[in-house]
């Protein structure tokens, strides 16, 4: 099946993903609006976070998926960790957490989309 965009290209999606997802969990923001009863923070974070395990793990090969799985909890958790240090934003173990549950259904995205397969359809 071919691919829509080259492994260059989808490789630079990821990284620039990566830079917003730093830059906007640094900046001062404002208050957002709650839509779903206060939970919105929450879903943002697993959303932003299942996004970004799947965007990668369809690259890697399926034993590398633990390796992008780390280096996506530790940039999270270094995120929380630096905005607990910023008079502006406020950190959350709550937060980590979203983003370990964003992973794993990352994960389960990424097995749909690579069935059949012990590695990923791009992996060389």
């Amino acid at each position: 099946m071919p691919y829509l965009i080259s492994l260059r290209v989808h490789k630079r999606v990821g990284w620039l993903m990566i830079a917003a997802v730093i830059v906007l969990s640094l900046v001062p923001i404002g208050p957002l609006p709650e839509l779903a009863g206060g939970y919105d923070d929450k879903l943002a974070h697993g959303f932003i976070y299942s996004v970004l395990m799947a965007w990668f793990a369809v690259i890697v090969a399926r034993p590398a998926w633990r390796d992008v799985a780390i280096a996506l909890s530790a940039l999270g958790a270094g995120l929380e960790c630096c905005q607990a240090l910023l008079p502006y934003r406020t950190a959350s173990f709550a937060d980590i957490v979203a983003n370990t549950l964003g992973l794993v259904l990352g994960s389960v995205i990424a097995l749909i989309l690579t069935p059949g397969s012990p590695r990923a359809g791009r992996a060389k």
